[in-house]
């Protein structure tokens, strides 16, 4: 086989094609999107599989729940007289060992006896592990420092043991793995659930390090298995604990002593693990974990719940396993070349099923290797090096066709008359394109839900309007030195700075805008006096360098512009409908506009087809604002903005909220906001970058 048969063999075409579609799903795999999609697809074989029973693991959980709120006469933050007698009511009933999922770390100021009753109910007990952690802050100079809460002296000179109640989460903000240990100046400090596994088994500090031989996820964390939702493991009320007869609870009618008359008889803490903990959504420790969504209602799971799932995985030795590097390499190779053979060999419906099939087999593997072998087999990597294999193999078939068509036609047309051919390909040369490479501002123009407003109005209406808005338009343009570059349906796009050049496009494209919004201004007005109905427009402007010229085929060209620059300015008219704006420009616009343009930042954003953040903003006018506009659509935004940037949620909130004040219908500040409360609730992950990804051109 010479050079050139081997260029036009499809098998070697499509193994070249395979191979890179293989290393792509690869890297992709690692992008926070498809990261995230293969998390997803974790948490879902945990709700495929299901809750498991947890009877005869001796775990149980008193909870600090709403009721307990309601029945305990005290308010929160409770005397600590009350966690005393819970240890002495949990010692009486024959508990195995009390933890606490609540960090007792500074003194009571008010009654330091409370303390020592506490401290005291644990030196009895002898078998209690109180909370700490490892905590983060961040200092003014930008200096993360970290520092250890440790429970309060007399609770340490108790004889009790303490451990870490730190819990790792994802990017996605969800729980999945747990901590082998936490390290703080050279020592290492157990988490809550490594200390009760080491108390049960009277295991040494290394033993429990080793987590009963589990295999670990990474060099400090392993995989829980968890049993299930919210309140899978035997759940008491921290209320009903104290409930004995020395104790009077809010309402007298509700005082039954429960914990000797019900827990007493029936033996219900004997010999079992007690981790007490909170479930009150107010003290807000909650977390998202694999079970979230699973069944009919979505709950998050306590704090102390995931310690309860953590030793539960600890003393089965049931964690879940990823699959080692080798083996999904082996799986992403075996798919790409799978699907290039079943692409290359097969026709085309039949190549299509045949990869559905191999993608179905896939997800099949995954799921029966997590119920079966508590193995995680990625899913998401193979998936993306199936679609990769089958679209560029499928391209490759596509243009090896639509060549060898080409190849006939132009035999062809050596034995017909030009009349039967089309004269592009009588002609015998490929259409020649030109142009020379400028910098110059784009700006395109479209009317909003134009195809709704179509539906309701009569075809000789919607002419009517086009042409008088398309005719009022160009006129702008073109007073503005603009040259007009097409129409395509109701979008207009100009260009400036060319054909002639001159320094001030960018500005002359600023001012057209401005102008086109004032003119649509009028003729809604004159629309709305005659009960016409009328059309909102937005308005994209980017400036930079691209191709100009004579562009297109032999037998038709067109004056254009083509390029990267020309696809953003298009993108950001389309952004208008994110921010609820109507005018937004690029950096690049505002830095050769702003001695006269009057704008906001809008966002950093990174639009489709580019890697590139792009700054832009939101052209107000090109003459001097009003003053009340000026200090709250431009100066209070821009505060909040500043704060947004910097993550604090509550303080952008606070300055967005003043804008809306005043300006109720402002976009920007109003997408700002449902940001911010998103954030609140579910905080982007540490590594986030403040730019905002358009998904949709």
């Amino acid at each position: 086989m010479n050079l050139s048969q081997a260029l036009a063999n499809k098998w070697i075409w499509g193994s070249a094609i395979s191979l890179i579609s293989i290393l792509l799903a690869f890297v992709l795999s690692f992008t926070t999107v498809f990261e995230n999609l293969e998390l997803k697809s974790y948490d879902l074989r945990f709700a495929l599989r299901g809750p498991q029973r947890v009877d005869s693991l001796g775990v149980v959980i008193v909870d600090i729940d709403d009721q307990s709120f309601f029945d305990l006469p005290s308010r929160w933050p409770f005397p600590r007289t009350y966690y005393a007698r819970l240890i002495d009511n949990l010692t009486r009933a024959g508990a195995r060992l009390i933890l606490f999922d609540i960090i007792f770390s500074e003194p009571t100021a008010s009654n330091p006896a409370e303390d020592l009753a506490l401290a005291a109910a644990a030196a009895r007990s002898r078998r209690v592990v109180f909370a700490g952690k490892k905590a983060f802050e961040l200092a003014s100079g930008g200096t993360l420092n970290t520092y250890l809460i440790k429970p309060i002296k007399p609770l340490l000179q108790s004889g009790s043991a303490w451990g870490i109640v730190n819990i790792d989460e994802d990017l996605d903000g969800f729980v999945r793995r747990y901590l082998l240990f936490e390290e703080w100046e050279g020592s290492r400090h157990l988490p809550l659930a490594m200390m009760a596994y080491r108390r049960l088994n009277g295991a040494s500090q290394e033993q429990a390090e080793a987590a009963n031989g589990l295999p670990p996820y990474d060099d400090n964390s392993f995989l829980i298995n968890f049993r299930g939702p919210a309140r899978t493991f035997p759940t008491y009320s921290f209320a009903s604990v104290l409930d004995d007869r020395d104790f009077q609870l809010a309402e007298a009618e509700l005082d039954t002593n429960y914990f000797e008359t019900v827990y007493l008889p029936n033996r219900v803490f004997a010999n079992k693990v007690v981790f007490v903990g909170a479930s009150a959504e107010e003290l807000q420790d909650v977390k998202f974990t694999p079970f979230y969504g699973a069944g009919e209602s979505r709950h998050k799971l306590p704090g102390v719940e995931v310690h309860a799932n953590a030793l539960a995985t600890l003393l089965l030795g049931d964690a879940v396993q990823r699959t080692p590097f080798w083996l999904e390499w082996l799986v992403l190779l075996a798919t790409g070349f799978g699907t290039m053979a079943l692409v290359l060999s097969s026709r085309t419906v039949a190549g299509m099923l045949g990869t559905g099939l191999v993608m179905l087999l896939v997800l099949i593997a995954g799921l029966v290797c997590f119920i079966k072998f508590l193995v995680w087999l990625p899913v998401v990597a193979p998936g993306l090096a199936i679609v990769l294999s089958y679209v560029g193999n499928n391209a490759q078939l596509i243009i090896t066709e639509r060549r060898e068509r080409w190849r006939t036609k132009r035999v062809f047309q050596q034995y017909v008359s030009e009349s039967i051919v089309n004269s592009i390909l009588a002609s015998g040369a490929m259409p020649k394109f030109g142009g020379e490479k400028r910098e110059l501002t784009v700006l395109f123009s479209d009317i909003r839900g134009f195809t709704t407003y179509c539906e309701k109005h009569a075809p000789e209406t919607v002419v009517q309007h086009l042409n008088e808005y398309l005719t009022e338009m160009t006129e702008i343009i073109k007073q503005q030195q603009g040259t007009l570059d097409k129409y395509v349906g109701d979008e207009i796009m100009a260009v400036y700075g060319a054909p002639y050049a001159y320094p001030n496009h960018a500005e002359k494209a600023c001012e057209t805008a401005v102008a086109m919004i004032d003119r649509l201004r009028e003729m809604q007005k004159r629309w709305s006096a005659n009960a016409q109905d009328y059309f909102q427009i937005g308005i994209g402007i980017n400036t930079g360098h691209m191709i100009v010229g004579n562009l297109g085929s032999q037998q038709l060209f067109d004056y254009t512009v083509i390029g990267d620059e020309v696809n953003l300015g298009a993108r950001l008219e389309g952004a208008n409908k994110e921010y609820w704006t109507s005018i937004i420009i690029s950096e690049s616009t505002y830095t050769q506009a702003k001695a006269r343009a009057r704008v906001r930042e809008l966002d950093l954003v990174r639009v489709k087809g580019k890697k590139r953040p792009v700054k832009i903003y939101e052209l107000r006018s090109m003459e001097p604002l009003p003053q009340i506009e000026e200090d709250l659509i431009i100066q209070v935004y821009s505060q909040g903005l500043a704060l947004y940037r910097q993550a604090d949620w509550v303080g952008a909130l606070q300055q967005f909220k003043r804008v809306l004040r005043y300006f109720p219908s402002d976009g920007p500040s109003r997408v700002y906001v449902t940001r911010c409360f998103n954030f609140i609730e579910t905080p982007p992950p540490p590594n986030w970058d403040g730019v905002y990804e358009f998904k949709s051109k």
